[in-house]
């Protein structure tokens, strides 16, 4: 486990193109002793936290005074997986590109700068005391306590997709869930592009579900991809708790709203957990 706040060793850069927005983006990574994560756009530094969401419609958008960045949550999960506890961002456009539509090379660009640790060992954990529930149509997501964190997932989609389950007890070190796609289904796409989003997508970042079978040319990475991403996107979306949630996690065809709304649920009232 993570003892101490951490940074990145060095400053790097990733470019890429916006899944929505379609338009080329950098990132720069800079170390950070302030604590928790950070984006620096137009001049605004925005705090990659639960309460800066203005919007979870298709991906996590945070905001401050008008300027926004959204699809976050890949980031943030290479980010919790690579034990970053401090980092600011600055990213010249609106939206963190989708690269191959995973966490990896997010993840290998922090593997490659390294991992400073502070001497300060607090403040890095949220342990979860009292158990939570949030609930949207036949969608929910709760927590409980426990001391690791162990998610389940349910996912159902029309076939070839249909129910998916999975759960994952050393979510640490499940290394599988950082490289699983995003994913969307044929038939959603052009609805998706109607609403002016998807400017950026293809079959090199996204996973697309025929009617019938997988349409990308080389099928999925892993047989549970699907339900795996989700599990990224969750993971993604909890880290802008700022810290490292410990809790046994159970989760029915949740997304990026109702990730949000457990969140704020969970420090509505701070007796439903610990920080240490």
């Amino acid at each position: 486990m993570i003892k101490r706040q951490t940074t990145i060793n060095r400053i790097f850069k990733i470019t890429g193109i916006g899944l929505h927005t379609g338009r080329d983006v950098t990132l720069e990574f800079l170390p950070r002793r302030e604590f928790g994560i950070a984006f620096v756009h137009n001049d605004y530094i925005i705090p990659a936290r639960y309460d800066m969401v203005a919007d979870t419609r298709l991906s996590t958008l945070i905001a401050k005074d008008g300027v926004t960045v959204s699809t976050i949550e890949h980031l943030m999960a290479a980010f919790y997986f690579s034990g970053i506890t401090n980092c600011l961002v600055y990213i010249d456009g609106p939206e963190v590109p989708i690269l191959d539509g995973s966490a990896w090379e997010f993840y290998q660009g922090m593997w490659k700068a390294g991992v400073y640790e502070f001497p300060e060992n607090s403040g890095v954990y949220l342990k979860v005391q009292r158990s939570v529930e949030v609930t949207h149509n036949d969608a929910w997501l709760r927590i409980k306590p426990l001391n690791t964190l162990d998610i389940t997932m349910n996912i159902e989609f029309r076939q070839p997709v249909g129910k998916q389950k999975k759960r994952v007890t050393d979510v640490e070190n499940a290394f599988s869930i950082i490289n699983s796609r995003t994913f969307t289904l044929l038939e959603e796409i052009e609805a998706i592009k109607k609403a002016g989003l998807a400017k950026g997508g293809s079959l090199d970042n996204a996973v697309v579900i025929g009617m019938d079978d997988i349409i990308n040319p080389q099928g999925l990475r892993y047989r549970n991809e699907l339900v795996n991403h989700k599990i990224l996107d969750l993971i993604g979306d909890l880290y802008t708790s700022g810290y490292r949630i410990l809790g046994k996690v159970d989760a029915n065809k949740t997304g990026h709203y109702l990730n949000n709304l457990l969140l704020k649920e969970l420090f509505s009232d701070p007796a439903n957990y610990s920080i240490y």
